[in-house]
């Protein structure tokens, strides 16, 4: 079963989006697909009443994958990489997709 993990970075967070988009994400792309990672979204969302301003969506092959991805060695890097765009700590919250249907 494939697992989605969301990534979400508080409102209240400084962000740098542009290193995050060019930096960071290619660092996940590096190390992370070597486990299962298959594809990611990021969203920014513009509602001020949000508790958070960036998300961001990471497909597994499976919630094994992940948690193997999140305990490898290479993950130190990808973790420590967070404070060269955000002062705060993402809250993480991954699961097995139950269902995925298209709607067009």
């Amino acid at each position: 079963m494939p697992a989605h993990v969301s990534v979400l970075y508080p409102r209240k967070a400084k962000f740098n989006m542009d290193y995050y988009l060019a930096t960071h994400m290619p660092l996940v792309t590096k190390h992370w697909t070597q486990h299962g990672l298959k594809k990611y979204t990021v969203t920014q969302y513009d509602d001020p009443e949000s508790p958070y301003s960036v998300g961001c969506v990471l497909e597994f092959e499976s919630l094994e994958e992940f948690k193997k991805a999140g305990a490898a060695p290479e993950a130190k890097e990808v973790f420590a990489d967070i404070d060269n765009f955000s002062n705060e700590k993402p809250s993480i919250v991954a699961g097995e997709v139950k269902e995925a249907k298209s709607t067009s």
